[in-house]
């Protein structure tokens, strides 16, 4: 006995009975191919928004730790460079001074989005 499929793989196909009298539908053949389409449309549904979901946390984790790695040793490169180019108290002074403004900067932004938009 030859299984008829479509190319959509959708329900309604006919293929020749039990009987062999090949008259009236196999009604086991299109219960199949019913599950089959549900099966296939709940994955479709379910995984794949869910599989994308993970890829971006995973790649953005990888992001974001790469950024961390890149801004520590760019900090590093500052200090040693201002202390070869400036006296050791100028270049703790001056690379004291701007970390703490871009510390009092996202320490004003951050109470500020903790209390709602003004």
């Amino acid at each position: 006995m030859e299984r008829l499929t479509s190319s959509s793989g959708a329900a309604g196909v006919t293929a020749p009975t039990a009987g062999g009298n090949g008259s009236g539908p196999d009604w086991t053949v299109q219960v199949a191919d019913r599950i089959d389409g549900v099966v296939l449309a709940v994955r479709d549904r379910s995984v794949a928004p869910l599989t994308l979901v993970a890829r971006a946390l995973v790649y953005g984790f990888i992001v974001l730790m790469a950024v961390m790695a890149v801004a520590i040793l760019g900090a590093v490169a500052a200090v040693r460079a201002l202390n070869v180019a400036l006296p050791d108290y100028l270049s703790d002074v001056t690379l004291g001074g701007l970390f703490t403004v871009v510390g009092l900067f996202l320490l004003s932004r951050a109470r500020r989005s903790a209390r709602g938009p003004r």
